[in-house]
C-alpha cells in the first residue's frame, strides 16, 4: 500500500472514531502532515483523493472541512439500505429545514445546483455527486442540530457509489435527477415544507429506481 492510501485509511478512521464532527475543521496541513509524518504533497494527494468521495471538503482560504462520514462499507446492499433509510428520514429533515431556512441560507444552497448542472453537462461526474451530497449536508447543517447532521450523514451513499451509478445511465437519465433536486430547491425558496419532504421523497426514489434498473445487468 502506497503512503497515500495509507494517511486516507488513518484519516478516515480517525473520522470513525470521532475525532472531528460533522463540518469541523480539520487541523493545517502542515500540522497534520508533521502528525502523519509525510511531506504535505502526500498529503494533499490524501485529502483531496478523500474530498472526492464527499467525505471531507477544501475550500481555498477556509482549509479543510468534514462532510460526511465514511460509510465503513462500499457494497450494492449497503448503498440500498442507505437509500432506504434516506426515503424513511431524510424528507423530514428537509421538511424541517424549509421551516427555519433563512434567505441568505437559500442562496448558498441556490450557489451550488449551478455546479452540479455545469459537472453534469460536462460528464464530471464526480462533481456533479460532490454538489449533491453538499446540497443535503449544507441544507440539514441550517436546522442547527448535531443529531440531525449525523444522521443525515448516515444515510446518504457513499460518493464513489452514486458515481458509478450515475455513470451507468445516460445525460437523459441524470437530469431527470437533477430535475428533482431543482424542485426540492424551489420549493424550500417558498418556504412550502410539504412540498419540499414530497420532492425529497421523489429525489430519493428516483435513485432507488435507478438502482433497481441497473440490478439486472449487475
Amino acid at each position: 500500500m502506497n503512503k497515500q492510501k495509507l494517511i486516507e485509511q488513518q484519516i478516515e478512521q480517525a473520522l470513525l472514531e470521532g475525532r472531528w464532527k460533522l463540518f469541523e475543521r480539520l487541523p493545517a496541513e502542515r500540522l497534520l502532515a508533521e502528525e502523519y509524518s509525510v511531506n504535505r504533497t502526500t498529503l494533499r494527494a490524501a485529502l483531496s483523493a478523500l474530498a472526492g468521495r464527499g467525505i471531507l471538503e477544501t475550500i481555498h482560504g477556509s482549509g479543510t472541512r468534514v462532510r460526511a462520514l465514511p460509510s465503513g462499507q462500499s457494497s450494492a446492499i449497503d448503498m440500498a439500505d442507505r437509500i432506504s433509510a434516506s426515503l424513511l428520514l431524510i424528507p423530514s429533515i428537509m421538511r424541517a429545514c424549509s421551516l427555519v431556512i433563512k434567505p441568505s441560507q437559500i442562496i448558498s444552497l441556490e450557489r451550488i445546483l449551478p455546479v452540479a448542472g455545469t459537472a453534469l453537462r460536462n460528464s464530471d461526474t464526480k462533481t456533479y455527486v460532490q454538489a449533491q451530497v453538499q446540497f443535503f449536508m449544507e441544507a440539514a447543517r441550517f436546522v442547527g442540530s448535531g443529531s440531525v447532521n449525523a444522521a443525515l450523514s448516515a444515510c446518504l451513499p457513499d460518493g464513489r457509489q452514486l458515481m458509478r451509478l450515475f455513470d451507468s445511465y445516460d445525460l437523459h437519465d441524470n437530469e431527470a435527477l437533477f430535475a428533482q433536486l431543482a424542485r426540492i430547491l424551489s420549493s424550500m425558496r417558498h418556504a412550502d415544507a410539504e412540498e419540499t419532504a414530497l420532492a425529497t421523497q421523489a429525489y430519493f426514489s428516483t435513485i432507488k429506481d435507478m438502482m433497481e434498473k441497473q440490478a439486472p445487468a449487475a
